[in-house]
């Protein structure tokens, strides 16, 4: 009777129509689904066919992340100026169906005075606080910001900035975000120092390190130095998802600039970091990376100089193979690079001509947003409204 039993189920395991099962696979978490690729040899060639292909990306479409409930979208802007004209940073609210609703927002003290080159250190909010960053040469200014409430905190200057008068420290910004262990609000930095002077440096006023990471805690209201040698951003695009960092590093450290292409993650909460590789077919000289958020997942937008864009979506930090292709957005005339991702599968474009426009994933559409944007100073940002104070306590 057992072994009829186990006959049966066996026949019943080996006649799923195929159908049923690409539906159920579907809506599997990715990193299930890779997991599940041992079990079957076509399991293991699920993206490699089209049918399954379309299932999920309609899955991945409509099935909104919960982290996105309540979310708006901001857009930092800056313009691209006449000659002799300044530089200015700009602010907007986007709301509405198609984005019709655009509001500007003014920044807080001390940048409602210089609005230059304004960096928002996430693409994310953190319980509806953002961490602003500007750099004028050596003038630093850093601040977190709550823009339903218009509370803002300054971040004092760090001890380990000017250590000497005959180095001086380039800074990069490399991540915000909320250690939910300890209800604390942190910015992580590196430091780089280089000699400014033809005089030999006294022993004494000599820094025995080439660069160095601090990390600020709002809690202690201090910064302190990081025992720790990771690989620095590449670019001006962060994350943070869950207590976690992410930002995309070709170099290893300051000396070694040509090491393959991976996503650097830090854990706020234990200040430990893991790499995570790109795949073989991510990796060629021509190709330009964009790292954004995509529905929940950690994404990157990979083109060349065509108008041809491929978004890879990562499955589980630190596995290189499971990067796994799930749209290819071709052809998108005058499109020359992503400035983001919203809520709901729109990407955000800046055009040859500067104008900003969005990419619907389900209607395959193109709309503009009526406004302009310089190259490379665009962003999208998510952002979650919060009457509480910046951090709580």
């Amino acid at each position: 009777m057992e072994k009829s039993m186990g006959a049966t189920n066996a026949k019943v395991i080996n006649h799923i129509p195929e159908d049923l099962a690409f539906s159920i696979l579907s809506k599997l978490p990715l990193k299930s689904l890779k997991r599940f690729g041992c079990v079957r040899r076509s399991w293991a060639l699920l993206f490699e066919n089209l049918h399954f292909l379309n299932m999920y990306r309609n899955y991945f479409i409509s099935n909104n992340h919960s982290y996105y409930d309540g979310t708006s979208i901001l857009l930092n802007q800056t313009n691209n100026p006449l000659s002799g004209e300044a530089f200015h940073s700009t602010l907007y609210l986007l709301s509405g169906e198609r984005f019709e609703n655009m509001v500007k927002l003014d920044w807080p003290p001390p940048f409602h005075e210089d609005d230059s080159f304004i960096e928002i250190l996430s693409k994310t909010s953190v319980n509806g606080t953002l961490c602003l960053a500007q750099k004028n040469g050596m003038d630093l200014k850093c601040l977190f910001w709550n823009p339903t409430t218009d509370e803002f905190k300054i971040i004092p200057s760090s001890p380990f900035l000017y250590q000497s008068p005959y180095m001086e420290p380039t800074v990069d910004f490399n991540g915000f975000g909320y250690d939910h262990v300890r209800d604390d609000y942190k910015v992580l930095r590196w430091l780089c120092f280089f000699n400014i002077t033809d005089v030999e440096v006294p022993f004494e006023d000599y820094l025995d390190v080439d660069s160095m990471w601090e990390i600020y805690s709002l809690r202690s209201n201090s910064w302190t130095k990081l025992d720790i040698e990771m690989p620095a951003s590449a670019s001006n695009e962060k994350l943070h998802v869950d207590g976690v960092c992410h930002w995309w590093s070709i170099h290893d450290d300051i000396n070694c600039y040509d090491s393959p292409p991976r996503l650097v993650s830090f854990d706020l909460c234990n200040e430990v970091f893991l790499t995570t590789h790109l795949s073989s077919d991510m990796i060629d000289p021509l190709n330009i990376l964009h790292l954004t958020l995509l529905n929940g997942f950690i994404a990157f937008i990979i083109y060349d100089q065509t108008t041809t864009f491929h978004i890879r979506i990562l499955g589980e930090l630190g596995v290189k193979e499971s990067w796994t292709k799930v749209f290819i957005l071709e052809p998108l005339p005058s499109i020359e690079h992503p400035i983001g991702a919203g809520r709901k599968g729109e990407i955000f474009f800046r055009k040859d001509d500067d104008e900003l426009v969005w990419f619907d994933l389900s209607t395959q559409m193109i709309e503009e947003l009526g406004v302009k944007g310089r190259e490379h100073c665009c962003h999208i940002v998510i952002y979650k409204d919060s009457l509480l104070p910046i951090g709580g306590f």
